[in-house]
Parts: structure tokens; sequence; C-alpha cells
């Protein structure tokens, strides 16, 4: 009986952020691995999750609209990134790889569902509160990263299979070089809709989110 050897590679924000919007579990190393195995068959063999992701910002700044000073590596946010990492870090079968966080021209921007109400005349600008303003904080040499891992387990023929969670469609090209290496790609959006150009580049889509009853 043939036994595939597959490996997970998780976009860590993407994940994060389905997984709280969906309520499907708490959020930590030990559940995101449970996850991972609900997609394995019944003779699958894990070979190893790779967890792509950012330490937490390490700036200080001035929030627009209250004026107060802000050391965002103290943040509950932060906070909770870094028991994250910790969690990773002591879960077996991990390989955790950061990337760096950058705060995009120390600029702000207003939550997209504030921002509506804004431009709509349905609230005014003296009715914002300070959650409604962020940060513009992003990632940097994820993608680049994750594309190398896909690359060398493409390369060594380490895997049979990578089970990709993601939304993102920049890490195409090493998709591409992964299936041409005769490695299968399988894809879990965690319910978001596949881009076009991503779902070109996989072999099958999968996913464990109907095996939770939505309740943490």
């Amino acid at each position: 009986m043939f036994i595939r050897k597959v490996a997970f590679v998780i976009d860590g924000w993407f994940m994060y952020k389905r997984i709280q919007s969906l309520k499907l579990f708490y959020y930590n190393g030990e559940n995101i691995r449970n996850y991972c195995k609900k997609l394995l068959r019944m003779n699958d063999y894990l070979y190893r999750i790779y967890y792509y992701d950012t330490l937490p910002l390490n700036k200080k700044g001035e929030h627009p609209l209250t004026k107060k000073s802000i050391d965002f590596s103290k943040t509950e946010q932060a906070k909770k990134q870094t028991e994250l990492l910790e969690s990773i870090k002591k879960t077996p079968l991990f390989a955790l790889r950061l990337g760096t966080t950058y705060w995009e021209n120390n600029a702000w921007t207003i939550r997209y569902d504030r921002l509506k109400e804004l431009l709509k005349g349905k609230i005014t600008v003296n009715e914002l509160e300070e959650r409604d303003i962020k940060p513009l904080i992003k990632q940097k040499s994820v993608d680049l990263k994750i594309g190398l891992d896909i690359a060398s387990l493409a390369n060594k023929r380490i895997v049979d299979v990578i089970i990709v969670i993601t939304g993102d469609s920049d890490i195409v090209p090493a998709l591409k070089h992964a299936r041409k290496e005769g490695i299968q790609i399988g894809l879990d959006t965690l319910g978001n809709k596949v881009r076009p150009e991503l779902e070109e580049h996989i072999d099958f889509k999968v996913t464990a989110i109907h095996r939770y009853n939505n309740k943490q």
C-alpha cells in the first residue's frame, strides 16, 4: 500500500485571520497541528508543518486620533502573537519560519466598515473611536521563504504531497515548479473563494472547516 508523505505550508497571518473569523478553535500550535491532521488520508504520513509568520512590530508611535503614545511591542495583540509563536516552537513536527514586520511609511488606516460609513456620511470624523484606526502593518520576506521551502521540498523529493493553507497567489511560481518536479499540490483556503490564478496551479482542493461545530 502506497503511503503518501505530506508536508503542510501555512501562511500564518492568513490562517489566523480565517480561524478567528470562523471561530473554529483556540489558535495555538497544538490545535493548528490537529487541524492539519484532519486533512490527511488514512495512510498518509505527516512529514512536517512549515509555518510562516512574523514577530510583533517593535516600534513606538502616536495614535493620530487620541495622540496617545503606543509601544506596539507591548500591546495585547503583540502579547498574543508572542504566545502563539512560543506554542508553535514547542509543538512537534513544526518548522517556524519568520519574516519581518514593518510599519509602512508610519501610516495609519481606518477599519473598512467604518471607512464606508464615513464616506457615505453616516458618521463624522469626530465619531471615530481609537479602535477604528490602526497602523498599516505589513509582512516582508514571508512569500519568499514559502517559495524557497516549496522549491527545496520539490527538488529533493522529500515529500509526495504539499498542502498549502493560503489565499495568496504570489506563491504560484513555486507551486508550478513543484508540480513540474512531480509533487502533488493541495490547497486549503479555509472557506475563502479560490483565485483563478491560484486554482490553475494546484492538483486538488481540501478543507476541514466543516468538521468543526463553529464553537471555540
